[in-house]
């Protein structure tokens, strides 16, 4: 399976050994997602883009937190378009939204981890801790509606490497993205679309929030745009699976 993995970017005003340093532990803290082996391997970093051979055709994405007042809105707006997203869900959501969870996985898409409590230093906690979050989300996602999700997004894209091995051996790989619709900014819905429409190549994975102010509003002109453009919209899993 072809899959890229976000690269660290070039300092060249460092000497060879600082660079080395800094990039090691802004890897440690999910600054810059670590350049590595193929996925699996103890070096890969989250998957933030697939590698799709040029083909029009990206992923679409939301995570669910906080307020649940749009997701029912999303829903009928892929279900008007014909899209299947992928869906990464916060335990805690799960828990306290579990009719909606069951509305996502019955129209078809995709159910992935986001942790029980989102917390933005989960990366530099103890190992059980961080399994401890990844186990509780899953438990929350499998009662609600049966599912076990096999793809996990890190809290705010932090990652270390002790966090990505707590998730594959919950069988879960973790996964990023390229494009940022920066909704969470509640940016004007022309501004999104503008935004993400302009940045989306072959192989993107595209980033939504499921309480932004403005992703619904924006979420139509998205969709066309990038339908002009050729693009086909998948889930993440359809997508890596197109790279194989």
């Amino acid at each position: 399976m072809r899959r890229s993995f976000c690269l660290r970017l070039p300092l060249p005003a460092l000497s060879l050994l600082a660079f080395a340093a800094l990039c090691a532990g802004l890897a440690w803290l999910g600054g810059l997602p670590a350049e590595g082996s193929p996925a699996g391997g103890p070096l890969s970093g989250p998957v933030c883009r697939a590698d799709v051979q040029g083909q029009r055709a990206a992923a679409l994405s939301f995570e669910t937190l906080g307020s649940s007042s749009d997701t029912v809105k999303i829903l009928e707006i892929l279900e008007d378009y014909g899209v299947k997203a992928t869906f990464f869900l916060e335990g805690r959501w799960v828990e306290s939204h579990p009719e909606e969870t069951r509305l996502i996985a019955a129209a078809g898409h995709e159910l992935g981890n986001h942790t029980q409590n989102h917390k933005r230093g989960l990366p530099s906690q103890d190992p059980a801790v961080m399994a401890q979050e990844l186990s509780a989300c899953s438990g929350a996602i499998e009662e609600a509606c049966g599912e076990t999700p096999s793809l996990f997004r890190p809290p705010y894209g932090l990652w270390s490497p002790a966090l990505l091995q707590a998730g594959r051996e919950q069988g879960m790989e973790a996964v990023l993205w390229d494009v940022d619709s920066l909704d969470w900014k509640n940016l004007p819905p022309s501004q999104t679309e503008a935004l993400v429409v302009e940045q989306t190549r072959p192989g993107s994975i595209l980033r939504f929030q499921n309480s932004a102010l403005n992703t619904a509003s924006a979420l139509p002109g998205v969709l066309e745009g990038l339908s002009a453009r050729g693009y086909t919209l998948y889930t993440v899993s359809e997508l890596l699976a197109l790279g194989q």
